[in-house]
């Protein structure tokens, strides 16, 4: 017995002896860089990749089994951008030898220094990695249990430093980028949780994101068979978007557990500038149709800080304070906003938005305002300049595919009041439509279709717009401040804006535009008055005082007019009353609020107690009157020698008649001789005799005569009956 006890520790110690022999010798022997082909080929099988070991191959036996690799390629999946998935500059791995022996798996530090990885998802949501995973995932499903199970795995650590990651995402429209990576853990080991952690800068170019993450988590069942549990204590990005000030934390829970497919973050806190958003998230089915919903709340902040953070200041008469609050999913592609109420300065809103398709922007919404004074919300004229660059950066927004309707109480725009307002909006990329917009106005309706397509050449703007059964002098109050025009309304206009971003839109307007108004006043022009003044300068004598009180009564006026760039030019312009009517021809600057153009009243009838029979002498003449300048307060002139020439229109008329024919006498002969010609012969108390040949071949002779100078001369043939001539005239006035 103790000679075969001796003999087995002589073995022993033999076989030990052996051991040493060959952990110190085998490095010496063994050069794995001269099987560097049949490694890379071995690599390359186990990932389903071309693995290229472009350094040199250093590595140890004892204690520990530790390779060292340099300059290290994984080979990027055929059909995507760029030669490589992944390059490594240096990759360390150390193993215990004898643990092995019992089946136990004890790694020391892992360590990757400089590592570029590339990931990317194509249009067709393939990957340039899954083809890796699937290989590994089949290559882990042929392990022989004998192997060795995950239980008894342990690893001491893992380091990345000075790391790379490129994420570019087609679908969603996304590219990241995170450098200067770097990432720690504590020993990963069956059982027991692991604390890990991460810092890289962030960088999302198409967002115009940059900042830097953090984060710092416990880990369990990394190393079971279970789903691994993410347990974060922090995550926070501090940077900016858009040069603004962005932070994003988390406040109590946060947890990632694969093994449900679900996380849950009790609070998720995003700044922007001065906006501040909090939620909790809750989130289900992680891996497949990924739903996150939560309850988001607003603070209270100003727009005016926001929008001076993002370099466009806006000052207006607002206090611009918004807050609000409501419910949120996000499942898939559709995003659903429930229960909105926000509220800005005064102002409630409410509604829903459901966006079926996020990354196209298409959807629905429903809104609900119960008043807004937009006018406190229009930049003062300092900032006028900022304000049109701003429409313009605004018309270039693609604003996707939306349709919906907001409903308002009250509005008040420009000092108009409109109230039960509807509008039916939609957008196409850039376009919008609103058809139509329906509101009561001033005791009417108004009812706005408008199209906007900004990358029109022309006609870029255009409304189609009516306004029926409106109080003109109320609506010009708060229009205007002045109710210069009285009555009751209607308007129909179909003009199109080829720049409606620009600082002079109304330059580059055209259309047409129809306009009446029934029994009213023009406030400023006394038609009256300007009768008095026309009775005064054709009997020079002195002027009537004016009236205190400028106004025209009339029973219907009627505007017909096209718009052609900016300028609006009448193409029918009446005014009838009891006592007179008025036509006229004028032309507006929509831009610069300018007239200029004729109007030319007449009287038909005498008012009792506003006008004597002295007037009778305007009867039915017209009265020529100049209007010029500002659009609000036109300068009022008569023209004295047209209004002159009007009031001798009939005599003139009469005494061109006279002169006309004392020269065709003197033409063609005597007054006894043209009596010769024309007369019949006739004796006291005897028929007329009748003429002789000779003589009717005069008389034709000299009425051919007569008819030429007639036409030369512009004359007419035919004289017309003084009473003839008057109805006609009159039918024209009316």
């Amino acid at each position: 017995m103790k000679k075969l006890i001796k003999w087995l520790v002589g073995l022993v110690a033999f076989l030990a002896l052996l051991l040493v022999l060959a952990v110190i010798l085998l490095p010496l022997v063994f050069d794995p860089n001269e099987h560097k082909v049949e490694i890379q080929r071995a690599a390359s099988e186990q990932v389903g990749r071309d693995v290229s070991l472009n350094g040199p191959i250093e590595w140890s036996v004892f204690p520990w089994i530790a390779i060292n690799l340099s300059d290290v390629d994984i080979a990027n999946e055929k059909g995507f951008k760029g030669d490589f998935l992944a390059q490594v500059e240096q990759v360390s791995v150390r193993v215990k030898l004898l643990p092995l022996f019992s089946k136990q798996i004890k790694i020391g530090q892992v360590e990757l220094v400089h590592p570029e990885i590339n990931l990317q998802v194509a249009q067709s949501g393939r990957s340039n990695w899954q083809s890796i995973v699937n290989t590994l995932s089949g290559t882990t499903d042929e392990v022989s249990p004998d192997s060795g199970s995950s239980s008894d795995l342990e690893i001491k650590g893992i380091s990345i430093t000075q790391g790379t990651l490129n994420y570019t995402d087609a679908p969603a429209d996304l590219q990241l980028e995170m450098t200067d990576l770097s990432f720690q853990s504590e020993a990963i080991k069956a059982g027991i949780p692991t604390d890990m952690n991460l810092t890289a800068n962030l960088n999302l170019p198409i967002q115009n994101l940059t900042g830097q993450l953090s984060a710092t988590w416990k880990v369990q069942n990394l190393t079971s068979g279970l789903g691994p549990v993410f347990d974060f204590s922090t995550l926070d990005l501090d940077g900016e978007m858009d040069a603004v000030l962005l932070k994003l934390t988390t406040g109590g829970e946060m947890v990632v557990d694969l093994a449900a497919d679900s996380m849950k973050i009790n609070l998720l806190t995003a700044q922007y500038g001065p906006m501040k958003v909090s939620t909790p998230v809750r989130g289900t089915q992680l891996s497949s149709n990924m739903s996150l919903s939560g309850a988001a709340v607003i603070d209270a902040f100003t727009l005016t800080e926001l929008f001076e953070a993002m370099g466009s200041p806006v000052e207006n008469q607002a206090n611009n304070e918004l807050s609000g609050s409501g419910s949120w999913s996000l499942v898939g592609d559709r995003l659903q906003l429930n229960q909105l109420k926000m509220t800005l300065d005064e102002s409630s809103i409410s509604g829903d938005v459901d966006v079926k398709q996020l990354s196209q922007m298409k959807g629905q919404f429903n809104l609900n305002i119960n008043q807004m004074n937009m006018d406190d919300y229009l930049p003062n004229e300092t900032t006028s300049s900022v304000a049109v660059t701003n429409k313009q950066e605004t018309a270039t927004m693609d604003l996707g595919q939306l349709s919906g309707q907001i409903k308002m109480g009250h509005l008040q725009l420009m000092g108009l009041q409109l109230s039960d307002i509807t509008l039916n909006i939609k957008t196409q990329g850039k376009n919008i439509t609103v058809e139509p917009l329906q509101a009561g106005f001033y005791q009417g309706l108004i009812k706005t279709e408008l199209k906007l397509q900004p990358d029109n050449d022309s006609g870029k703007l255009q409304v189609m717009h009516q306004m029926k059964d409106f109080q003109a002098g109320d609506m010009l109050t708060d229009l205007m401040g002045t109710d210069y025009l009285t009555g009751l309304g209607q308007l129909i206009a179909d003009i199109k804006i080829d720049e409606p971003f620009s600082e002079r839109p109304f330059k580059t307007a055209n259309g047409t535009l129809s306009y009446q108004l029934s029994d009213g006043d023009i406030v400023g022009i006394d038609v009256f008055q300007i009768m008095q003044k026309s009775l005064s300068l054709l009997n020079k004598s002195d002027v009537i005082n004016n009236n205190e009180e400028l106004k025209t009564a009339f029973g219907l006026m009627d505007i017909q007019a096209t718009v052609s760039n900016g300028v609006l030019k009448t193409q029918t312009l009446k005014i009838t009353s009891p006592y007179f009517n008025l036509d006229g021809d004028v032309e507006i600057d929509l831009d610069q609020q300018t007239i200029r153009g004729t109007i030319k009243p007449m009287l038909t009838n005498i008012p009792e107690g506003v006008l004597d029979k002295n007037f009778e002498k305007l009867l039915n003449i017209r009265i020529p009157v100049s209007l010029r300048g500002n659009l609000l307060e036109p300068d009022v002139s008569i023209d004295i020698e047209k209004l002159i020439l009007e009031s001798q229109k009939a005599k003139i008329d009469e005494k061109k008649e006279e002169l006309k024919e004392d020269l065709f006498d003197a033409l063609l002969g005597t007054k006894k001789n043209k009596k010769e010609s024309n007369d019949p012969i006739t004796t006291d108390g005897e028929p007329p005799v009748e003429l002789t040949e000779k003589q009717k071949r005069r008389a034709e002779k000299d009425q051919a005569k007569r008819d030429l100078l007639e036409s030369l001369l512009g004359g007419s043939k035919d004289k017309k009956d003084p009473e003839e001539k008057d109805a006609d005239t009159d039918d024209g006035n009316q």
